[in-house]
């Protein structure tokens, strides 16, 4: 303990030691303790321009969203998103995205549906969907492919597409989150097919964030807009599945049809 913590640097906000390597560090070069420094949810550079001031208010903050997640906050649905998940309250228009680069998942931010601005699907780093406030529906642009075929046969055995999900929010503390979203991968036979379930399965998750954006401008325009009829076409035919009411094969059929896939 002794070797890794300087007791000579203790932290502004607790009074304990500070690390001697890798510090987190406030405005001045003045570090703070690691427990301090998980509470944290903001990139690590705008850290850099906290005050003393500015730390205090923001731990404030992370405990008040602490409690909020405890007391308020009651998902009514929940989008798999790689890893991780998209959960969202929509009586009290909120949600939250647990991912490491915003701290603690145990306590993630918790956001509002007026802050989301827009999102951005990308495929290999190029931008694929996009969707902002505004927009009647999302705008989709398909990435173009060599076919199978005329692939060599190096490329043909196992063919993977990586994927990223981008939020835009006007959030105090989060401008932008971005998530992985997995991959679709297959070989010759197969991966034509796995890119359209994957990209069909990723749909319903953008879907559910046009919805949101969508549900908030309902409110102040009294239109739900094509996203969030699409979004709430699927959720009930998803409901009806779980419900064995209808089949896998007929819920396929319909969210290719919803989709346009």
């Amino acid at each position: 303990m002794g070797l890794f913590t300087n007791n000579k640097k203790p932290c502004p906000i607790c009074g304990e030691g500070t690390p001697r390597l890798l510090a987190t560090e406030i405005a001045g070069d003045v570090p703070i303790c690691s427990d301090c420094a998980f509470k944290i949810s903001i990139g690590t550079a705008k850290v850099k321009d906290f005050t003393l001031k500015d730390l205090k208010e923001h731990l404030t903050m992370r405990e008040e969203n602490a409690n909020r997640i405890k007391n308020e906050f009651r998902p009514n649905k929940s989008y798999e998103i790689g890893w991780t998940k998209l959960n969202i309250d929509e009586a009290n228009k909120l949600f939250t995205i647990p991912l490491n680069m915003c701290g603690d998942t145990n306590n993630p931010p918790v956001f509002k549906f007026e802050e989301l601005m827009g999102y951005e699907l990308e495929e290999e780093n190029c931008v694929i969907e996009r969707f902002n406030r505004g927009d009647r529906a999302p705008l989709c642009t398909p990435m173009m492919y060599t076919p199978v075929q005329q692939m060599t046969t190096a490329a043909q055995e196992h063919i993977s597409r990586d994927f990223k999900l981008n939020l835009y929010l006007t959030n105090p503390y989060w401008d932008k989150v971005e998530s992985s979203t997995g991959s679709a991968s297959g070989s010759r036979t197969s991966f034509q097919w796995e890119y359209r379930k994957y990209l069909g399965e990723i749909r319903i998750v953008t879907m559910a964030i046009a919805a949101m954006i969508g549900a908030d401008l309902a409110d102040e325009n009294n239109d739900h807009g094509n996203a969030n009829a699409v979004a709430g076409s699927l959720m009930k035919f998803k409901e009806l599945l779980d419900a064995g009411i209808i089949t896998q094969e007929e819920f396929d059929a319909k969210k290719k049809q919803l989709l346009g896939i």
